[in-house]
């Protein structure tokens, strides 16, 4: 028996197409959008409880590690962050936030060397990309897109089983 959120998934494969950067097109095909000043994205502040939180709830992680002097970091925060494209895609992430100034034995055992750095895992938690220096809002829903659409195909393949 499936749950609910299996077929979430599901309707994400059929409807990722119509998405940029979910049918095959190169990031040089889709239109940048304009920087937004929203509230960023809602992220958890504990690298442990925010993936217990993924692996309950049955969603990949998005892990953004950054120092506070960095200025990619404080500008992803800005902007990447904030945009609605960027927002829209979280609701199926658990998004995480480490400090590496104060996490620096998490960012030492993970080998994160340079800031800003994200990861994106799938569901268990196991690490899929990573995405060292800073990122567009483009290039981020590019791989965040792939990232759904993988997981997505891997689901319906085994509920077809």
């Amino acid at each position: 028996m499936h749950s609910r959120r299996d077929f979430l998934w599901i309707l994400v494969l059929a409807y990722c197409p119509l998405f940029p950067g979910c049918g095959g097109e190169s990031p040089a095909q889709i239109v940048p959008q304009t920087e937004n000043t929203t509230q960023p994205i809602i992220f958890v502040n504990d690298h442990t409880a925010g993936l217990e939180i993924a692996r309950k709830e049955r969603k990949p992680a998005l892990i953004f590690f950054s120092v506070p002097d960095s200025t990619g970091s404080q500008r992803m925060l800005e902007t990447t962050f904030c945009d609605d494209e960027i927002r829209q895609l979280a609701e199926w992430l658990v998004c995480i936030h480490v400090d590496g100034s104060r996490e620096s034995a998490l960012c030492e055992s993970l080998e994160i060397s340079s800031f800003p750095t994200t990861i994106l895992t799938n569901t268990s938690g196991t690490e899929v990309r990573r995405l060292v220096g800073r990122q567009t809002t483009e290039q981020l829903a590019v791989q965040i897109h792939i990232l759904l659409q993988v997981m997505a195909q891997r689901l319906q393949s085994a509920v077809l089983r």
